[in-house]
């Protein structure tokens, strides 16, 4: 994943857009089934529209995944970039300061007790 998409609006932006693609599939296999007609030639091709559409629901479900799997990743390894929202990063940046301060106190104690 790119640094870009790793701030907060970035990730609910696409969050948005795929929760928006299942919605779209999901109307659109319901749209299709309809009883309108009986003859055989619409039927076969409401079927195959039905399988594309169940075919694009499940990649769309796949791709929802996939950024679940990609969020857990970058959470878990400290690349998750959600802090930074709205030009905050003078924030961070003090924030990590702080944490490294507090570590090197921890550090510290740890030797004088030793």
């Amino acid at each position: 994943m790119e640094v870009s998409q790793r701030n907060a609006a970035a990730l609910q932006e696409r969050v948005m857009k795929l929760a928006t693609a299942l919605v779209k599939r999901f109307e659109n296999i319901v749209a299709l089934a309809s009883p309108d007609a009986k003859d055989f030639n619409t039927t076969a091709s409401k079927k195959f529209q039905m399988e594309v559409e169940t075919a694009a629901l499940i990649r769309a479900t796949e791709d929802i995944l996939t950024l679940t799997r990609q969020m857990q990743e970058l959470w878990l390894f400290g690349q998750l970039n959600t802090l930074d929202k709205d030009g905050k990063a003078k924030e961070i940046s003090q924030v990590e300061d702080d944490a490294r301060a507090i570590a090197a106190a921890v550090e510290q104690l740890a030797k004088e007790m030793l």
